[in-house]
């Protein structure tokens, strides 16, 4: 179950893990795009009605210059006059999503690093992005079957220890430490 409305609590053999459902669901999703990017297979969701995102001339500057990469990472997106873009599609894996949030985020993104990173490692940092605002967020109320799917989704992950920016996933005390912490030596 949840704890405290942000963690999600987990029995193993050997003890408990406390789980982090947005940092765990970032990795996720964040994998499953580098492998759809990486195999040039990824998978875009059209909206329902595309969006219109305006952002500052800087901002619209730096996207407008990687309008190709973007697309290659399943953003369906296109200049829309002046600073202004029409997002019409997303990966697949983010959806759910605001238009507006994802694009923001990556235009932060390139503007805090895509000017002194190469294309690949700009790409991996947008994704990472574009994860985390997809995530599920804290206090979201999950069902026993979406935990049980994201846990099944990071028992597979390359990397399932920490979300894309670090953070960790899950963090583990056995029995032997709760029986300390109660005196059940």
């Amino acid at each position: 179950g949840q704890v405290g409305g942000l963690y999600v609590i987990l029995e193993t053999d050997d003890g408990l893990v406390l789980m982090d459902p947005h940092a765990a669901h970032e990795r996720v999703m964040y994998e499953q795009i580098m492998r759809a990017v990486a195999a040039r297979t990824v998978c875009s969701q059209g909206l329902l009605a595309p969006e219109t995102v305006e952002l500052a001339p800087a901002a619209a500057e730096r996207v407008r210059a990687h309008l190709d990469a973007l697309k290659q990472m399943g953003f369906g997106v296109a200049e829309f006059g002046s600073d202004t873009f029409l997002v019409d599609a997303l990966p697949d894996t983010l959806g759910g999503v605001s238009a507006a949030a994802v694009l923001a985020a990556v235009a932060q993104e390139l503007e805090e690093h895509g000017g002194r990173r190469g294309k690949e490692r700009w790409a991996e940092d947008a994704i990472a992005q574009a994860a985390c605002k997809a995530a599920v967020k804290a206090r979201d109320v999950l069902t026993l079957k979406e935990i049980e799917q994201l846990v099944i989704s990071l028992a597979r992950a390359e990397m399932p220890y920490t979300c894309p920016h670090g953070r960790p996933t899950m963090v583990f005390m056995g029995f032997d430490e709760l029986h300390k912490k109660f005196g059940r030596l």
